[in-house]
């Protein structure tokens, strides 16, 4: 982070100096109360459990140059004390003041899934040729953009940037803190239904990401997504359609599988290129595309930006191959789960080359409301078309997928229980040699756990 006066920050945020001198110099913003050290400016945040102030003077001890505060009193006069209205608004002002600081441009990136995984491949691409700045992780929430935005230094040439939404109106805030020049729109699936309503009204949320843009600016559609490749015609701005529909300016084609890689033909405006990622499943295919795409953007020719993502090994506990003794080979899917994502991994499952069964262990996907039940029967009988062996289902909400599978007719085994450690007794009864098992679930369900069983009692392969 480039250094701020504490004059600068109180003229940004419009709050109040009550205690420390203007001239104070700020170089680093925190949240976390652990992270405080000399010449940081200490951010409490209010959370449903526990509001952040009580931390203040703990900071302060530790050498913090100063803090916000919406309430309380000063506590170290010679320290910073800025008095704002609200905490977390405070943070994104300062963040959209910071930004604009920098004239580097700006992807941001949106959808109901996959924006980490879509972050991690676009920024592969730009790296061979731009020193570039990206999202750490999934800070992608009105909190975690704002302190992506402070790691902006000089020097750096591209910013890579996730924007996720789960309200109304909240699309509009990330706008004002990132000012995007480029914006990725992964697709628009179930994720947050409780909150919008029906997709739709996510697709309208999600695209507010091109809010300001004019002619001057891009944004990059799935064309794939029926939903997405509707609203292309109704944009204020350029668009540029990947996937691999006919409509599509950058499409692949000849997808197949060597050596456990994802293989497949770019077609676009310009010519063709042979493509190999590291990464299983149409999704990922449809990532590297608009990686390729917005590389080209930016003047990386594919022949060039492929290399990057060919080099891209993936992001823990997202799809990521455990091979195991005796043949068996573990999908760690793990992170989060949504109805989409979670037929993507099944996906990834049937494609890979064992000589056993197909086991697809599911745990509840969480925060779909009402239409919870709905969603889950929905992903049951989309899946029940693969040719699973066997589905192990965790929780009372994933229920309603074992059912769909039942009553699909499909044929395929289906066990449900309440509990992860019934999960992995199943599996340590069950589990024969060159079985491929894929686990997936909401974080909220701990399914690293069931991931961690099976490593340790078969071993990674040496």
């Amino acid at each position: 982070m480039e250094a701020m006066t504490a004059e600068e920050i109180v003229k940004a945020v419009g709050g109040t100096l009550l205690s420390g001198n203007p001239e104070t110099v700020i170089e680093h913003i925190c949240i976390d109360s652990r992270e405080a050290s000399e010449g940081s400016l200490f951010v409490p945040i209010i959370g449903e459990k526990v509001d952040a102030h009580k931390f203040i003077a703990q900071v302060l001890d530790h050498g913090a140059a100063g803090v916000f505060m919406s309430h309380g009193d000063v506590i170290d006069s010679d320290k910073v004390h800025i008095l704002v209205k609200d905490t977390v608004k405070a943070l994104g002002d300062l963040s959209a003041h910071y930004r604009r600081k920098f004239r580097m441009p700006i992807v941001g990136i949106t959808g109901s899934v996959g924006k980490t995984s879509t972050k991690e491949m676009i920024s592969a691409a730009l790296e061979t040729g731009f020193h570039i700045m990206k999202t750490a992780g999934n800070q992608n929430s009105q909190i975690g953009v704002p302190l992506t935005l402070f790691r902006m230094e000089a020097g750096q040439e591209l910013a890579v940037v996730e924007m996720g939404i789960s309200e109304f109106g909240e699309m509009e805030n990330l706008v004002r803190f990132v000012e995007p020049d480029v914006a990725v729109v992964t697709n628009i699936g179930e994720a947050h239904i409780a909150q919008f309503g029906k997709k739709e009204n996510t697709m309208r949320e999600k695209l507010k990401i091109a809010m300001n843009f004019t002619e001057k600016q891009r944004i990059f559609l799935n064309g794939d997504d029926p939903l997405l490749r509707q609203a292309a015609g109704t944009m204020k701005c350029p668009v540029t359609l990947f996937g691999t529909s006919e409509e599509c300016d950058y499409r692949a084609e000849n997808i197949h599988i060597e050596d456990g890689k994802n293989c497949f033909t770019l077609v676009y405006p310009e010519g063709r290129e042979d493509v190999v990622i590291q990464q299983l499943g149409l999704h990922n295919v449809q990532n590297a595309l608009v990686a390729i795409a917005i590389a080209r953007h930016f003047g990386i020719e594919p022949a060039v930006a492929k290399r990057g993502l060919n080099e891209y090994a993936g992001i823990p506990m997202r799809q990521q191959i455990n091979h195991l003794l005796h043949g068996i080979k573990v999908i760690d899917d793990t992170y989060n789960a949504s109805p989409a994502s979670v037929k993507s991994g099944v996906d990834v499952l049937m494609q890979l080359d064992n000589p056993g069964r197909k086991i697809a262990v599911l745990a509840d996907i969480l925060e779909l409301g009402d239409a919870s039940w709905q969603c889950h029967y929905d992903t049951g009988m989309a899946i029940s078309e693969e040719k699973l062996h066997m589905v192990v289902t965790v929780g009372q909400e994933m229920k309603a997928l074992a059912k769909a599978i039942i009553d699909s007719g499909a044929g395929i085994a289906v066990c449900s229980v309440d509990t992860n450690e019934e999960a992995i007794q199943w599996l340590f009864e069950n589990v024969s040699d060159g079985d491929a098992i894929l686990v997936k679930g909401s974080r909220g369900m701990h399914e690293e756990e069931v991931v961690k069983a099976l490593r340790e009692k078969y071993g990674a392969k040496a």
